[in-house]
């Protein structure tokens, strides 16, 4: 059977059986191209900090078993300053270190690098696991630091620029006395052949394996009400309820939630009076516009933030009339280069004229300042456009609600729903997330020149079918009043 890594250790905390799963080897997943792009952004953010070190010694070996086998050997000779990936098992308990310092009184400084501007709760949990495993093999840890990717950092900077570095050797100490007398018992629970019986928490409806655990069986589950907070669902799961449609009447509920149970338990769409007055607001012909953007942990240009939100594309479908396209254009940036000023000129002449710009969300509207403000020669030009948008997700979520919504309101759920004859299915690109890393991927240099070529022509697709979504969506509505 396989270690405790720190992933499992840290899942069984909060979800047992899930971390008897991932123990068992009984989760598998996909190298995506998001999950591609993270991954190598994480390794690139590693390779950078460890040129922080130039005396330290990389055990490279991607074999866990030899990792194991150097490490101890490394760190008893007085020679060795400072260690890279690092390799520990004891007891079944299983880690790597990113960094570890020799101090000089043969302790130990370790140190965890994270591809992150912000400091979280959870990097403490994660030091603490790992300052725990190394401690249990006999070697003491005296200092724990965290190295983030510094928000001050611009491309041509000195390389250590790129990191800013906290001592959290207090809050991560107390974590490890914590951890401490839980380490048998999740051991025994994690290799155990039964594996445990699912508990339902609030934290089970960010899982992937939800809808096959302890969602199974349930249609309307109570965690498709709005902003489900934690008093309300300890109030709904000590009552023993667990679909909607068993909510009492007379159940404190927020207005929202409760338009939500009340569609479900009528099983009929909910059709606010405002509905017909928020779409008259529109204006035509209107223009339907979606952006995509990157963010990547080291710019892709100069003059950007670590994590600065860059607008790489966009797709206008305009309208005369509700359905009726007379027009598409779209932009795509070139990976090589900051295209924002570019973007930004197309966006105004692609939207010249009078009527409505319909969105999803406020997101746009938000990548519409944005460039504003870094081209005060467009401002005006830019706000124009801004007094003409109208949020469509806003209209959804005031004035129609459909059973099939299931809590939500963005396009990937009321698409199928209200025009299930359209579907992100089939695409090559099919989220914004993908599309995200595959841009970022791009920029970097990941693909070769006849890949990239086909990926562009799948990026394009795939924003041209939000604002299709958009269009159709609008069309449905106007069919409801």
């Amino acid at each position: 059977m396989r270690p405790i890594t720190k992933r499992i250790f840290l899942t069984a905390l909060t979800c047992p059986t899930l971390g008897w799963l991932m123990r068992q080897d009984q989760i598998h997943t996909t190298i995506t191209p998001a999950a591609r792009f993270q991954i190598e952004q994480g390794q690139e953010i590693g390779k950078r900090a460890r040129a922080l070190y130039p005396e330290g010694t990389l055990i490279a070996t991607p074999d866990f078993h030899s990792a194991i086998a150097t490490t101890p050997n490394l760190m008893n000779d007085p020679n060795t300053k400072t260690l890279f990936e690092p390799a520990f098992l004891t007891d079944g308990f299983a880690t790597r270190a990113d960094f570890l310092t020799r101090k000089p009184d043969g302790s130990w400084h370790m140190t965890e690098v994270k591809a992150s501007t912000n400091d979280k709760a959870e990097f403490i949990d994660d030091m603490a696991y790992t300052t725990l495993v190394i401690e249990r093999t006999g070697f003491n840890i005296s200092e724990i630091s965290l190295l983030l990717i510094s928000k001050e950092y611009r491309l041509g900077m000195p390389p250590e620029n790129l990191f800013v570095e906290l001592n959290h050797t207090e809050e991560v100490k107390a974590r490890v006395e914590e951890f401490k007398p839980i380490c048998t018992e999740l051991e025994a629970l994690t290799r155990t052949p039964e594996k445990p019986e699912p508990e339902l928490q609030l934290q089970c409806r960010g899982c992937d394996l939800f809808n096959d655990c302890t969602r199974k069986g349930i249609t309307n589950h109570i965690f498709n009400l709005p902003r489900l907070n934690q008093a309300k669902f300890d109030e709904l799961s000590a009552l023993g309820i667990l679909c909607i449609e068993d909510i009492p009447p007379g159940f404190s509920l927020t207005g929202n939630q409760n338009r939500v149970k009340m569609c479900v338990q009528t099983n009929k769409p909910q059709i606010e009076a405002r509905l017909k007055p928020d779409l008259d607001v529109v204006s035509w012909p209107a223009f339907y516009l979606d952006f995509e953007t990157v963010m990547t942990a080291i710019p892709l240009y100069h003059d950007l933030a670590p994590y600065a939100q860059l607008p790489t594309q966009y797709s206008i479908h305009k309208c005369s009339e509700p359905g009726h396209v007379t027009a598409h254009s779209e932009y795509l940036a070139d990976p090589s280069r900051d295209c924002r000023l570019e973007l930004a000129e197309r966006l105004i002449a692609d939207l010249k004229g009078a009527g409505s710009i319909i969105v999803y969300t406020s997101f746009e509207k938000t990548i519409i300042n944005g460039l504003a403000r870094l081209y005060p020669d467009l401002a005006t030009d830019l706000n124009l456009l801004i007094g003409r948008l109208v949020d469509l997700e806003a209209i959804i979520r005031k004035n129609f609600y459909h059973p099939g919504f299931h809590g939500r309101t963005s396009i990937k759920r009321t698409l199928p729903v209200l025009v299930p004859e359209m579907s992100y299915d089939g695409l090559d690109i099919g989220d914004g997330f993908t599309a995200m890393s595959v841009f970022a991927l791009m920029a970097f240099g990941k693909y070769e020149k006849d890949e990239a070529e086909t990926l562009k022509k799948q990026l394009l697709v795939y924003c041209k079918q939000d604002t299709l979504a958009m269009v159709k969506l609008h069309e449905r509505l106007v069919a409801y009043v």
